[in-house]
Parts: C-alpha cells; sequence; structure tokens
C-alpha cells in the first residue's frame, strides 16, 4: 500500500475569518488518493483536511475543469490532480469541480461513476466552496486547467496563474498563452481524459492502479461511443491510449459498447430531474451565450410538460434574450442531434447573427434541417444531419456569431 501524501505545514501568519470561505470550513484536498486494503481490491481517493490558516508561502496548485463540469471535466481534473500531487509532494493540490455541489448532484454519470468506484462526493472542492480571490492574494498559486483554455470572466483572476493547460477543443484565439510560461497540450482527440492518462502512462504509470486506470477507461469510452470509427469521434490517439488500458489492465474490448451503454443509460436517466434542472445539468456559458446540452432531442424536450415555462424561466434567471439549446440522443447505437435557439422575440439580433453564421460557415457542415414545433413564436428547432459535429465545433461558431452581434 502506498503510503498517504504529507501534506505541507500551513503556516499561521496569516488569520482568516471564522467563515472561511477559501475552502468549506478549510477542508484542503490534498489528493491524498489511498489504496483500500487488498480484500476490498479497490481504490478510493481520500482527502486530508487541515484547521487553521495559509500563509503568503503555502504553495498551492488548482486544477479546474470546464464549467459543464461532464464526466470527462472531473475525471480529468481529479486524475491530474493526483499526477500532480505525487511529482510535487511540497504542493497543495486542490482538483476543482467548476460547478456548485448542488448542481454537481445533476451529473447524474458523475454520481453514479464516484459511487461504483466507491468515492464520496464530499471529498471534493466545488466552485462555490472556493475563493479564488484570496487564493490569488494569500499564498503561492499555480492552475492547472482541463477540458478548456479560456477563462470564463469570473476566473479571469487566474489567468496570470496559469501554469499548464490539458483541452480537446478547437483553439479559440481570442486569448494566446505564452508558452514559455505556459504548457499547453491542445489537440482534437474525443476525451480530454486520454490526453491526461497519455502524460501519466509516460512520465509517471506506476502511479497508475486498475481502479483509477478504470475511471479514465470508461471515460475515454462514453466519450468516443465506444471507439466507434464510423462515428468519427474517437482519435488515433484515443485508440491508442484505450487499446494500452485494455492491455495493462485487462480491461476486455468486447465490452466497450456495454461499458458506453451503461454510462449513457445513467445520463439519460432524467426521471428525477425536473425540466429546469436538465437545463444546468450540462450547462455551458459561451461568451454570455448559455448554451444548455440536453440527454435528449430538443425536439423531444420540449414535449415534456412546463418544459417550455422552464427554458422562459432560465432565460429570466440568467438575464439574457438568447439561449441555444443542444440535444443528443443514442438508442442502440444510433446518434441524433439537434439543436433549438429561443429567443424573446423573432427580430432577435443574437439569433439573428447565429442563423447567419450557421448558413454561411465554411469550416463545419452541419447540414441543418429546419423544423415546427408547437413554440415557433420564439424557439426554432434546427435538426443535424452531421452526427460528427458536436456541441464543441459550435463553441468557434458561437463566438463568430457573437462578434457579428456586436457589431450589428
Amino acid at each position: 500500500m502506498r503510503p498517504p501524501l504529507k501534506i505541507p505545514e500551513i503556516k499561521q501568519n496569516i488569520e482568516l475569518p471564522a467563515t472561511l470561505d477559501i475552502f468549506s470550513s478549510l477542508k484542503i484536498l490534498a489528493c491524498d488518493w489511498s489504496t483500500r486494503n487488498s480484500d476490498q481490491n479497490d481504490e478510493i481517493f481520500s482527502r486530508q483536511e487541515q484547521q487553521g490558516t495559509i500563509s503568503e508561502n503555502t504553495k498551492i496548485h488548482l486544477v479546474l475543469g470546464n464549467e459543464s463540469c461532464d464526466l470527462d471535466s472531473s475525471i480529468s481534473s481529479l486524475l491530474l490532480g493526483y499526477f500532480h500531487s505525487i511529482q510535487n509532494p511540497e504542493n497543495i493540490v486542490v482538483p476543482v469541480l467548476n460547478v456548485s455541489q448542488e448542481n454537481f448532484l445533476l451529473r447524474t454519470e458523475n454520481c453514479f461513476v464516484f459511487k461504483e468506484a466507491g468515492l464520496d462526493l464530499e471529498h471534493f472542492v466545488y466552485r462555490d466552496q472556493i475563493d479564488f480571490k484570496q487564493l490569488c492574494e494569500k499564498c503561492k498559486l499555480t492552475v492547472s486547467l482541463v477540458d478548456h483554455h479560456i477563462l470564463t470572466n469570473n476566473d479571469k483572476i487566474l489567468e496570470k496563474y496559469v501554469t499548464e493547460i490539458f483541452d480537446h477543443r478547437p483553439v479559440d484565439s481570442s486569448h494566446v498563452w505564452d508558452t514559455d510560461k505556459v504548457t499547453v497540450r491542445i489537440e482534437p482527440v474525443g476525451s480530454c481524459s486520454t490526453l491526461v492518462t497519455d502524460v501519466i502512462l509516460k512520465r509517471k504509470p506506476d502511479i497508475l492502479t486498475c481502479p483509477l486506470a478504470n475511471l479514465l477507461y470508461q471515460t475515454i469510452i462514453y466519450d468516443t461511443v465506444a471507439l466507434r470509427p464510423e462515428l468519427g469521434k474517437a482519435k488515433p490517439l484515443d485508440i491508442e491510449v484505450a487499446l494500452n488500458l485494455e492491455k495493462t489492465y485487462n480491461f476486455l474490448a468486447k465490452n466497450r459498447q456495454s461499458v458506453c451503454d451503461s454510462l449513457w443509460a445513467v445520463h439519460n436517466d432524467i426521471s428525477a430531474l425536473s425540466p429546469k434542472q436538465l437545463l444546468y445539468k450540462d450547462m455551458k456559458v459561451i461568451e454570455s451565450f448559455y448554451i444548455p446540452g440536453l440527454p435528449i432531442l430538443v425536439e423531444d424536450y420540449l414535449k415534456i410538460p412546463e418544459a417550455h415555462r422552464a427554458i422562459v424561466e432560465f432565460a429570466v434567471e440568467n438575464k439574457t434574450n438568447c439561449v441555444l439549446l443542444v440535444g443528443l440522443d443514442v438508442t442502440a447505437g444510433k446518434v441524433r442531434r439537434d439543436i433549438g435557439i429561443y429567443s424573446t422575440t423573432k427580430e432577435d439580433r443574437l439569433k439573428a447573427a447565429l442563423l447567419n453564421v450557421f448558413d454561411d460557415n465554411p469550416d463545419y457542415d452541419f447540414q441543418f434541417e429546419h423544423r415546427t414545433t408547437a413554440f415557433d413564436d420564439d424557439m426554432y428547432l434546427l435538426h443535424v444531419h452531421n452526427i460528427k459535429l458536436s456541441r464543441k465545433q459550435l463553441v468557434p461558431v458561437v463566438k463568430q456569431a457573437c462578434a457579428k452581434y456586436t457589431n450589428l
């Protein structure tokens, strides 16, 4: 059994208020993920806690996933954090699940995978439990970004502390990182977990026990839809890394589809979620544009009682006049996609800019087909015939639309 990592001593130089808002009760996740006894043959992540204060000499390294906090973002953050805690034991390494603890519970596949692995959700640090401003002011801070490479406006304060980036979405040229100071690895793979696995296997393979490897493997299989080449999600590195994990840890290739199907079934289990909760389940914000990702087609979502009202309320709550909903359905291995553009008026300029970019975009052939709904007054529904294009490919298109919108 690997001995627990030691948490660096936290010196009592700076006194924090009684209502500690750096971490909930100043519970600092030190990434002490130790092995259970051999009888249980499992892996757990145990967080050690320190009570007290931090000093300006305390080294803290954040590993921050993206704001959708999907399975890939969560697992990538945790495993890269684990890697850094081994590589740099003098640092307090804190993987941050970039969503509130309350909203994390809406990520059904995350909760399922963590529960199956024996991980207690109380042992993680969530976005609403941490004050980045205080960390920037009161310690020596460094940051890794995983599954995104552009900080949201709320997190811009971290920009000068970023030292490392792992991402797999199209490069956003709105911010250019100084590669003399920031290690940047952005590759168009199917899963960011592929990049994290690759670096661990190449630099510290001995730390990747079977249960930890399984977390990464499941995520890669899920993100690439069982590595099926005809869907275009799995790239050469995804396949190479997955095959390496299968060979090393005896994961069975014949079980890929069942692994993917089981996670997708959990992802699609929306029985306990309200229509509004579904909008927050997998939400991204691009240039102040809200993009909820749905585990069903938008067309089917609109048939749920009170779904349209939920969209209206969602827009009001987030002070926006336009919302882009992205729907996805995978049934019996068949992938279907659609998008819906909600706007408070038919003449909404942002919607017009978005449709204009969709119609005239040489980089992506979405193969859209307009479909009618019961809510055509404020909802514009498009079926996507090119199933290989996902929400990641929508990001640069949305940015183009926002640029056009500001110039209208």
